[in-house]
C-alpha cells in the first residue's frame, strides 16, 4: 500500500519509470538536496531518486547522475547502484534498490575500500568515453574559483543575518587572510591542466554508502559527479563534517589518491595551498539555512532557531581552525 507521505507527482513518477506495475511506493530516506523511495514492483523493489527544483539551479541532476552511474557500471565498478530509467525532465531517477542501513560508525577495513573506490574512478578518468563527462558541479580547478565560489555564497547572507556578526568579528579577517596566502595564485590565475583532473565522486563519504546485510558498503549520490581537481576531493573527505575520519583514516584516504596520481608530483603542495580555502567555503555551506534564500527552512525564532545557530557557528568554526592548522607534511604524501 502507498504511504499517504507520497505526493502523487512522486507516484505517477514511479509508474512511467517502472515497467512493472507499482505495488506501492514509501518513503526510504530525505536527504538536504533529494529525497529517496522505495517502489516495490511485482519484479522487487526500485529505488526511486526525487531531486530538488530551487529557483537559479539549472543542473539536471538525474540526468548527470543517470550518465555518470552508467559509465561506472559498465566498467565494472558494481560498488555504484544499476540505474535504470530517469524522466525527459531530469528530477527522478530510478535505480537498483539496495538493501541496508547508513554505513554509520566505519571501520578501518571500510576506510581502505573506500580508499580503493577513489583510486578506481580515478583509474577511469584516462578511459576515452570519460571526456563526454561533465565537469563536477562547482569544481574548482584553481585558487580564483574556489575564491569566487566563496564570495558568491557570502553574497547570499544578508547584512541583517542572524549569523552577520560572528561573520564580521571571525569571518571576515580570516578569509582575508586566506586570501592573502594565496595572492600570487590569484594576481595570476590558471585553471589546472586538463592531465591533473579527474573524474570526482563529489560528496563522497561513509554519509553517502549503504552497508548491505553481507557488510560490503554501497556509494550513493552521483549528481555532482565529474570532472575536477582531485585536491577538492581530498579537502572534502577531510572537512566534511559528517565523515568523522581518524587521522589515520585521513592518511589512509590521502595516501591511496597520491598512488593513483603518480603524474601529478604538485598534488601534496597544491593540497597543502588550497586546503585552507575549502575550509571558509565549508563553514558557509554549514551555514546554509542562514541564507537570505534559506530562510523558510529555518525553525521559528526561539531557543531552537538560537541553538541551530550557535551549532552551526561552533562547527563553521571547527572547520575554519582545521583549515588554518593543515599541514600535509603530517601525513607524509611526497
Amino acid at each position: 500500500m502507498t504511504s499517504p507521505d507520497v505526493a502523487p507527482t512522486i507516484l505517477d513518477a514511479a509508474r512511467r519509470l517502472t515497467a512493472e506495475s507499482v505495488i506501492s511506493v514509501t518513503p526510504a530516506n530525505a536527504g538536504a538536496n533529494s529525497r529517496l523511495f522505495r517502489v516495490d514492483t511485482a519484479a522487487g523493489p526500485r529505488a526511486l531518486k526525487s531531486y530538488p527544483t530551487r529557483p537559479g539551479d539549472r543542473r539536471r541532476r538525474a540526468d548527470i547522475e543517470m550518465q555518470a552511474l552508467t559509465f561506472l557500471r559498465a566498467r565494472g565498478l558494481t560498488a555504484a547502484p544499476q540505474p535504470l530509467r530517469h524522466d525527459p525532465q531530469g528530477q527522478f531517477l530510478l535505480m537498483e534498490w539496495i538493501d541496508g542501513k547508513t554505513a554509520g560508525a566505519h571501520t578501518e577495513g571500510d576506510t581502505t575500500d573506500a580508499a580503493e573506490f577513489i583510486a578506481q574512478v580515478f583509474a577511469l578518468s584516462a578511459h576515452p568515453d570519460a571526456a563526454a563527462l561533465p565537469l563536477a558541479s562547482e569544481a574548482c580547478l584553481s585558487a580564483a574559483t574556489i575564491v569566487e565560489q566563496i564570495e558568491s555564497r557570502l553574497a547570499q547572507f544578508s547584512p541583517e543575518s542572524e549569523v552577520s556578526g560572528w561573520m564580521d568579528s571571525a569571518f571576515l579577517p580570516l578569509l582575508a587572510r586566506t586570501r592573502q596566502s594565496v595572492a600570487a595564485e590569484l594576481a595570476g590565475p590558471t585553471l589546472l591542466a586538463p592531465g591533473q583532473r579527474r573524474l570526482i565522486p563529489a560528496d563522497f563519504g561513509f554519509h553517502n554508502a549503504i552497508r548491505q546485510p553481507d557488510g560490503r558498503l554501497r556509494y550513493i549520490d552521483f549528481d555532482y559527479f565529474g570532472w575536477d581537481d582531485p585536491v577538492k576531493l581530498a579537502a572534502d573527505i577531510y572537512l566534511h563534517p559528517a565523515m568523522n575520519l581518524t587521522p589515520a583514516d585521513v592518511a589512509t584516504f590521502f595516501r591511496a589518491m597520491r598512488r593513483a596520481l603518480p603524474d601529478d608530483d604538485d598534488f601534496p603542495a597544491r593540497l597543502n595551498r588550497h586546503l585552507p580555502l575549502y575550509a571558509v567555503r565549508w563553514a558557509l555551506i554549514v551555514l546554509n539555512v542562514f541564507r537570505g534564500d534559506r530562510l523558510q527552512e529555518l525553525p521559528p525564532a526561539g531557543a531552537a532557531r538560537t541553538a541551530l545557530r550557535d551549532a552551526r557557528i561552533q562547527t563553521a568554526q571547527t572547520l575554519l581552525a582545521k583549515g588554518q592548522h593543515f599541514d600535509v607534511k603530517n601525513f607524509s604524501l611526497d
